[in-house]
């Protein structure tokens, strides 16, 4: 069986699955062909604790052997730090990673539009912000360590970075700033190719979907809906809406309700917000800029720009 030697490691809403969408087009790559859930193995202790052994059998065992890069994407562990750099150097010490970097500010109100389009928060983004937090610590079972209302927490890239570096050497991590990188611009993807030491480093792939999350008119009614179709069922009827495919339900009153809730675009971040994020992540651009082999003193300034990704 052939293990793995890459991870699309993060970060979260920070465009992992377009890269996945680019990276599994090459004959050369392999990833897991589930796509969601993310495997998160090394970050969520209920998945580790299944064991090594489990992790490659569940998502390696298809992974032919002339396949010169076998990764998986797990958005998570760039900001799971230095636990799960410690447990992957354990097993895998040659790892490469990529890290996606985004806009933080611009990322955190993706991670936040994305959360109330899943129907699991109720706050607005400023008031989410505020009390950050006290929800991250008043957090209980698996939630404490999901963290979805850990809007900002997500974007310490140079904090994060800098714990992986104490486990893997800088030459095995790849930054890619996220805005760079798109249909009109691969220049990006053929370094990643480059990276991973594929011998077809000019492989054009086709366009790969942008996934984007349309704003909510009210993030309260989105939980209270989830709340009233159940968890799973909930994100059925969401992807399906997103997709504009039309599904036979019973309680069409409320899936009208469901439909009706959806912006159908997403909106720019409130201008209040991203001052005070400004603020929160100062420091951390200003630390990543001695990190990094790309501009983010871009990322400072205030711009109705919400970005490509979620």
């Amino acid at each position: 069986m052939k293990t793995p030697n890459f991870i699309i490691g993060g970060t979260a809403a920070g465009g992992t699955s377009y890269l996945y969408e680019l990276l599994i087009q090459h004959s050369e790559v392999y990833l897991p062909k589930r796509r969601i859930p993310e495997p998160h193995y090394y970050y969520k202790s209920w998945e580790y604790a299944k064991g090594l052994e489990w992790y490659l059998k569940e998502y390696f065992s298809e992974a032919s052997e002339d396949k010169r890069a076998v990764g998986e994407r797990s958005s998570s562990y760039l900001y799971g730090g230095a636990r799960v750099a410690q447990r992957i150097a354990k097993d895998f010490p040659q790892m490469k990673f990529i890290f996606m970097l985004r806009n933080p500010i611009q990322r955190a109100w993706g991670n936040y539009r994305f959360t109330a389009l899943q129907g699991l928060e109720e706050l607005s983004f400023y008031d989410a912000i505020k009390r950050e937090k006290i929800r991250i610590k008043e957090s209980h079972g698996i939630w404490s360590e999901i963290q979805p209302y850990d809007y900002t927490g997500r974007g310490f890239y140079a904090k994060q970075l800098k714990e992986f570096l104490e486990f893997f050497p800088k030459e095995q991590i790849l930054c890619i700033k996220s805005e760079s990188l798109s249909n009109d611009n691969l220049e990006p993807l053929f370094k990643i190719y480059r990276f991973l030491g594929l011998l077809d480093t000019a492989f054009m792939p086709l366009p790969a979907p942008i996934h984007a999350s349309p704003s909510v008119v009210s993030a309260k009614v989105q939980k209270e809906l989830r709340d009233y179709f159940g968890g799973d069922k909930f994100r059925f009827l969401i992807n399906d809406i997103r997709k504009e495919e039309n599904v036979e339900i019973q309680d069409k009153q409320k899936y009208l309700q469901l439909q009706e809730n959806l912006k159908g675009k997403k909106e720019a971040i409130p201008q209040d917000c991203e001052k005070i994020l400004q603020e929160i992540f100062k420091f951390d651009i200003e630390e990543l800029e001695k990190m990094v082999d790309f501009d983010v003193r871009s990322w400072q300034t205030i711009s109705r720009g919400g970005g490509a990704f979620s």
